[in-house]
C-alpha cells in the first residue's frame, strides 16, 4: 500500500473513530467507558501496525504494505477498512 492510500484510509478511519467517540456523550456511563475503551484500542493498534522502513513494511506484523489496493495491506487494516469505511459507506 502506498504513502498517499494508507493516507487516506488512515484519515476515514481516524473520522470514524472520533464520530464514534462524540457519539458516546448520549450514552449510559458503562456503555460509553466500554466503547471509548475500544475506540482507543483500535487507534493503538493502527498506530502498531503502520508501514515503516524504506521498504513500507508493517511495523507489526513485519508483512509489506507494498503493492496495489487492499492486498498490499496487513490485516489489521484490511479489517478496519472493512468494518470503518467500507461497512459505513453501505449503511448510508
Amino acid at each position: 500500500m502506498d504513502e498517499l492510500l494508507h493516507r487516506a484510509l488512515a484519515e476515514r478511519i481516524a473520522a470514524y473513530l472520533d464520530t464514534v467517540d462524540r457519539l458516546v456523550v448520549e450514552q449510559p456511563c458503562s456503555a460509553a467507558y466500554e466503547t471509548r475503551r475500544l475506540v482507543a484500542a483500535w487507534r493503538a493498534l493502527l498506530r502498531q501496525h503502520h508501514p515503516a522502513g524504506s521498504k513500507g513494511r508493517c511495523a507489526g506484523c513485519g508483512r509489506p504494505h507494498g503493492g496495489r489496493g487492499h492486498a498490499g495491506m496487513c490485516t489489521v487494516w484490511r479489517v478496519a477498512v472493512a468494518y470503518f469505511i467500507r461497512r459505513t459507506a453501505h449503511h448510508r
